[in-house]
C-alpha cells in the first residue's frame, strides 16, 4: 500500500491484524477454547470501556476546574 496519511495506514494495519485473528480464530477447536477466547474479549472490551470513563471523568473536571479560575 503506498500511502502517507496515517488514517489509510492505521486502517490498512487493522484490518491486516484482525484477518490475522480471524484465520487463527478458525483453527480453534474445542468449545472450552472459544469460550476462553470470549472471555478474554469481553474482558478486554470492559478494560477499554472503563478507560474510556475515566478519560471523560478527569476531562470533566479539569474543564470544571478551568473554568472557574
Amino acid at each position: 500500500m503506498r500511502t502517507d496519511r496515517k488514517k489509510d495506514l492505521d486502517k490498512y494495519y487493522n484490518d491486516h491484524l484482525k484477518l490475522h485473528i480471524m484465520r487463527r480464530l478458525m483453527m480453534v477447536d474445542t468449545w472450552s477454547e472459544i469460550k476462553g477466547i470470549q472471555s478474554a474479549v469481553f474482558e478486554a472490551l470492559d478494560r477499554e470501556n472503563k478507560l474510556e470513563e475515566l478519560e471523560k471523568k478527569a476531562f470533566e473536571a479539569w474543564k470544571k476546574s478551568s473554568l472557574s479560575k
